[in-house]
């Protein structure tokens, strides 16, 4: 046998193995719904395009590896990194390479030196390693893996910072490396092959570009596509995956069981391992699909992709949506034109059994739901394609060699177990299921089983229909001029004049239909039709109605009007819903929920869908909202979409096939959204850590929050808080992202902030403390400096106030004191005046009275007040007549009882002053004894008052001291023995021996300056003491 014949036999036997390994691959009648089928592509608009590498840190950013440099994304913003300083030095991070992550702490190797970047400062780590063409990190270690293409494959020791070479790759290009099972066990990647740690050969292979290990599964994927499985707990070769293009990078996902192989060409394979053969499929025509070099999968669950093609944005982010595409992958539609193409238009579906008929542009498919696909035999586009054969052929007999008979479904419905089609050209198209039997009612058939007509119809138009309805005894059909009533075998119809566009029931159940005009209600006799009155202000199309219990919801563009039928004439009321673009085009009311104990709306624009859980209101306010960003196409007006209320799935009609709400799936509550402090700015300069410093002239302080929410969402509500300015958190909207704070004073501080997403969930929580410096004027000291000052200077400004004050009381006080003694004097002088032998005698009474007074340790007030006591002593004589008083002789009995009045008639007139006090006293008993034997009461001893027994004392003293016309004065000698003889008897003992001391000291001396006498001229003369000698004065 020749080597040619030994090819062609060996050809023959690789083809039946490759047929043969395939056939359990085509076994299965059922197709696993694709990945990418609830998927959108998010691109990344960066900067710069083209990316190395990603990575996420645990607080939630997401880092991109670039030529340019290092940028950092946060869903809303970029950080771009092109350079840092550290000690001094300057080090650029240009041509950034891969990137590895630990918690918050990130590695950057670029293709020279390897960097990291923790507590928000970079720092270098390994300095020109060689080459750098990846790195690794086995966190369970806590070491760093190094590729090189130069010095082989290099272990860095984060902790000890120490550096060592794999062994056998000294000098060598490792091109990849991979953790094994167990911690410090690795592979590694050269141009022979691929190594274990031992150095055990695994795989020798040149061609081999990307290695990567998870589970217990190394992946070693070559240049041609393929993908070498190696079992490592086992140490034996697994089967091969086939990938029809070159794999950059392999990613495995624990939640599908899918390992993810980035490609050179054609974007992301998907290879499902969730079952007992791998299924391959593509990821949809993404557009970042060439040139791809990184996956990662967030902490949301989230895909990224990475492409350093020049022109695409270089990142994208594979999210999931809200929604799933049906008819994604399926291999009949897929063979359609590429969208946005006609034919991929689907225009309405129904559900009978476990098959979806769906009325697409220019064809009908049935869909089946269990084996998710297409059914390649269908009967019913059979009997469409021949009888349009036909009528073609027709057409063209007639002598019209270009004629093409055209025909396009627009709806379809169930009645009495039989799908219907509504197929413009052709009038109505009947489906058995159980039969599997098809019937045409086309426009030779309706005009020739005409039951009724109303209106004068056009009956060449009847086989223009747009839109059905099923009611229990007909199907309604609205056609280019109105509308129709199908029993089952003959038409009815009736002539409205324009193109019905939708067709549903009243309560009471009675066809309801609309056209651009308005909304009509047709009899039950179908006679005639009745408008139901809506808003006529407003032009537009009536597109979607809806029947709910006595409210009518109907459309006109982009609004949404409410009716009550019960009372039309109140008129409508617009229900305003936000941010909506386009023509409302779908409009329904669904139950969902365990049992169907919810009730949602649903309103779809051309652009939007809503699902809302009231329309009561002015405004829809409860509701969540999609668009393209959760993979929506442009939904089509021309019927209402599908509920399964078994399966609670909304099918909806598009311009790019059908897509599903699954009300149980979009139930599952993603994970909260993390958030962060990108920065804290004072006065613009940006700062990091829990705890901030600011100097005392920092006048605005603002918090630049990060929500590191990557899918899709409905908004977040951010909540803050300043302890010691807000009282409770403040609950801010999505878009302010950076909190500010203006003029605070010195001090500490905490600032709160977490987000919550619409499901209610709470973002991590952040603190970050504030020490502020005190200005001069914020410290204590200073104010209690400021306290002492001024309180100096009040006690200061009071002292002086109160001097002052004093001064003028003592001042006015003394004016008063002079006042009242001159007025008293004045008065002593007046009585003394009376008695023409005693004159002078009171105030010489006051002076020695204030002198014994003083001697008596008593105060200057006493003193005061007994001088001024003293001296209106004798008041009382002011009531003596003359002739007893100026008596020369010797007073009678009776004279001298009225005499000894004066006591008791001075105390009389002193009884209304209260302001010196004992002054009654005074006057009343200074001729009491302290024996007893004194009048007016004969008081003894103690029971004198004070007072008298003082001015007793002095009253002797003067009369003793006196010149009088029966005697002469006394000598200072003589005074004081008396005073030592009477002291006990007449005077109080302790008072006669201060007198007596005062004499013998010569501080109590007979008072000149009052002395008078009693000329023989009969006047009274003053006796002035002058220098050395006396001499007489007259008054």
């Amino acid at each position: 046998m020749d080597d040619r014949m030994k090819k062609r036999i060996f050809c023959l036997i690789l083809t039946c193995l490759m047929l043969l390994s395939a056939l359990p691959a085509l076994a299965p009648s059922a197709r696993a719904a694709s990945y990418m089928s609830n998927k959108t592509e998010i691109p990344v608009d960066l900067e710069v395009s083209g990316a190395e590498a990603l990575c996420q840190t645990a607080d939630g950013y997401v880092w991109i590896a670039q030529y340019s440099g290092l940028t950092r994304y946060d869903a809303s913003g970029f950080q771009s990194y092109k350079d840092f300083e550290y000690d001094g030095q300057t080090y650029p991070i240009i041509n950034a390479r891969s990137l590895a992550a630990e918690d918050n702490t990130l590695y950057i190797a670029t293709s020279e030196h390897v960097f990291v970047y923790a507590d928000n400062r970079f720092s270098p780590l390994v300095m020109d390693p060689g080459v750098v063409v990846d790195i690794l990190l086995d966190a369970r270690a806590d070491l760093l893996y190094i590729s090189t293409q130069d010095r082989g494959g290099q272990i860095y020791d984060i902790a000890a910072g120490t550096k060592r070479t794999i062994p056998g790759t000294e000098g060598k290009s490792v091109r990849d490396i991979a953790l094994g099972e167990g911690s410090g066990e690795y592979f590694y990647q050269t141009e022979e092959g691929v190594f274990d740690s031992a150095g055990k050969e695994i795989l020798r292979n040149p061609r081999i570009l990307e290695i990567y290990s998870h589970g217990a599964v190394l992946y070693m994927a070559e240049d041609s596509g393929v993908i070498y499985r190696y079992d490592m707990a086992r140490g034996a070769m697994l089967s091969e995956l086939i990938i029809p293009d070159q794999v950059n990078q392999m990613l495995y996902s624990d939640d599908n069981q899918i390992l993810f192989a980035a490609c050179e060409k054609n974007g992301i394979y998907c290879v499902d391992l969730s079952g007992d053969q791998p299924v391959i499929t593509l990821a949809g025509d993404l557009e970042n699909k060439s040139q791809l070099v990184d996956l990662m999968i967030d902490y949301e669950g989230n895909l990224w992709v990475a492409s350093h093609y020049i022109g695409a944005s270089g990142v994208s982010i594979i999210t999931r949506n809200a929604l799933s595409e049906l008819l994604y992958d399926d291999p009949v539609w897929q063979a359609l034109n590429a969208p946005p193409a006609f034919d991929r238009n689907v225009y309405a579906l129904e559900k009978y059994g476990d098959i979806l008929y769906i009325a697409a542009a220019t064809r009908i498919y049935r869909y089946d739901l269990v084996q998710n696909a297409i059914l390649p035999d269908n009967v019913i586009m059979q009997t469409i394609d021949d009888y349009a054969a036909a009528k073609t052929a027709e057409g063209r007999a007639q002598g019209d060699n270009n004629y093409t008979f055209a025909y396009a479904p627009k709806d379809v419905e169930i009645f009495r177990d039989k799908i219907y089609f509504a197929v413009s050209g052709i009038g109505l198209v009947e489906y058995d299921p159980q039969s599997e039997s098809v019937r045409l009612y086309d426009l030779d058939y309706i005009t020739g089983h005409i039951a009724k007509t109303v209106g004068d119809p056009d009956l060449s138009l009847t086989n223009s229909v747009r839109c059905m309805r099923s009611f229990d005894d007909y199907l309604a059909l609205g056609y280019a001029r109105g509308v129709m009533r199908f029993d089952g075998t003959d038409f009815s119809v009736m002539h409205v004049g324009s193109n019905v566009l939708y067709i549903n029931k009243t309560q009471d159940g009675k066809l309801l239909f609309d056209r651009s005009q308005g909304l009509f209600v047709v009899d039950d006799g179908f006679s005639s039709a009745e408008e139901i009155p809506t808003e006529k202000g407003i032009t537009g199309n009536r597109l979607k109605f809806l029947v709910d219990g006595d409210t009518l919801y109907y459309t006109l563009n982009s609004r949404l009007f409410r009716l009550n039928t019960a009372d039309p004439a109140a008129g409508s009321e617009e229900i305003t819903i936000p941010y909506i673009k386009g023509s409302i085009v779908e409009l329904a009311k669904i139950r969902c929920g365990e049992g169907g104990a919810e009730e949602k709306y649903v309103i779809g624009s051309q652009s939007q869908l809503y699902i809302a859980d009231s329309l009561d209101g002015e405004r829809l306010d409860d509701y969540v909202s999609y668009d393209a960003t959760n993979g929506l196409q442009p939904i089509i007006a021309n019927t209402s979409g599908y509920y399964d209320e078994a399966e609670q799935k909304y099918y909806l009609q598009s311009t790019n096939g059908i897509f599903v709400y699954d009300f149980n799936t979009t139930r599952d509550v993603p994970p909260p959204v993390k958030i962060a402090l990108s920065s804290v700015d004072l006065d613009g300069t940006h700062c990091h850590g829990e705890t901030i410093h600011l100097t005392k002239d920092v006048y605005r302080v603002a918090f630049n929050l990060s929500i590191l929410g990557f899918r899709p969402n409905n908004g977040y509500t951010i909540y803050s808080k300043l302890d010691g300015i807000d009282d409770a958190f403040v609950d801010n909207p999505d878009e302010n992202r950076s909190i500010s704070y203006t003029n605070l004073s010195g001090g500490s501080y905490d600032f709160h902030v977490y987000v919550t997403d619409e499901y209610g969930q709470e973002s991590n929580h952040i603190r970050i403390h504030l020490e502020k410096d005190k200005k001069v004027y914020e410290q204590w000291w200073f104010w209690v400096l400021i306290a002492l000052v001024a309180a100096a200077a009040v006690f200061l400004a009071t002292s002086l106030f109160v001097r002052y004050k004093t001064r003028q009381s003592l001042k006015r006080q003394l004016e008063y004191k002079n006042i009242t003694l001159e007025a008293i004097q004045a008065i002593a002088r007046t009585i003394d005046a009376k008695d023409e032998y005693t004159n002078g005698h009171s105030i010489r009474v006051g002076a020695y009275s204030k002198i014994i007074a003083e001697n008596l340790g008593m105060s200057s007030d006493e003193v005061d007040n007994i001088y001024y006591i003293a001296l209106l002593h004798d008041i009382g004589k002011i009531a003596i007549p003359d002739s007893i008083l100026n008596k020369p002789g010797r007073l009678t009995d009776e004279e001298f009882a009225v005499m000894k009045s004066h006591t008791t008639r001075g105390a009389a007139i002193l009884k209304g002053i209260s302001t010196i006090p004992h002054i009654i006293e005074g006057a009343k008993s200074h001729h009491e004894k302290y024996d007893g034997s004194g009048y007016p009461e004969g008081l003894s001893g103690e029971n004198i008052p004070f007072v008298a027994r003082i001015i007793c004392c002095a009253d002797c003293f003067d009369a003793m001291a006196s010149k009088r016309v029966y005697k002469a004065p006394f000598t200072l000698d003589v005074i004081t023995s008396e005073f030592q003889r009477c002291a006990g008897t007449q005077f109080d003992p302790k008072i006669a021996r201060v007198v007596i001391d005062l004499i013998a000291a010569g501080k109590l001396l007979p008072y000149a300056a009052e002395n008078t006498v009693l000329g023989s001229d009969g006047k009274t003369h003053r006796i002035v003491r002058g220098e050395g000698a006396a001499s007489e004065q007259k008054d």
